[in-house]
C-alpha cells in the first residue's frame, strides 16, 4: 500500500512513487531515505527525486510507468519542453 512521502522512513529499503517531467511514475530500483535526501540502496548513488508516495520494496522489478506507455510519454516530455521553451521566449520578448 502507498503512503505519503513525509511519512518515509529512513534507512529501508523503499519504493517511490515521484511525478516529474514524464508523469506519474514508481522508480524501479530500491531507495533509502537518509539525512541528506534518498539514495539507490543497490549503488549508494544519491537519487534527486522529490517522491510523492512510497511503499516497502518487495524485491522484484515491476514496469515504472503508471500511465502513459513509452512513446506517449516521449511525446508530453517533447510537448512539455516545447511549452517550456515558447514560454521562456514570450518573457524574454517581453524584457526587449
Amino acid at each position: 500500500m502507498w503512503q505519503s512521502a513525509t511519512t518515509a522512513p529512513f534507512d529501508r529499503d523503499l519504493q517511490l512513487a515521484v511525478i516529474d517531467s514524464i508523469g506519474e511514475h514508481a522508480l524501479v530500483f530500491p531507495c533509502r531515505r537518509v539525512l541528506r535526501g534518498w539514495i539507490n540502496s543497490q549503488t549508494g548513488s544519491p537519487v534527486h527525486v522529490f517522491p510523492t508516495h512510497w511503499r516497502e520494496w518487495d524485491g522484484r522489478i515491476e514496469e515504472a510507468p503508471i500511465g502513459e506507455p513509452e512513446q506517449e510519454r516521449l511525446a508530453i516530455v517533447e510537448e512539455y519542453a516545447d511549452d517550456q521553451r515558447a514560454i521562456i521566449k514570450k518573457d524574454r520578448d517581453g524584457f526587449n
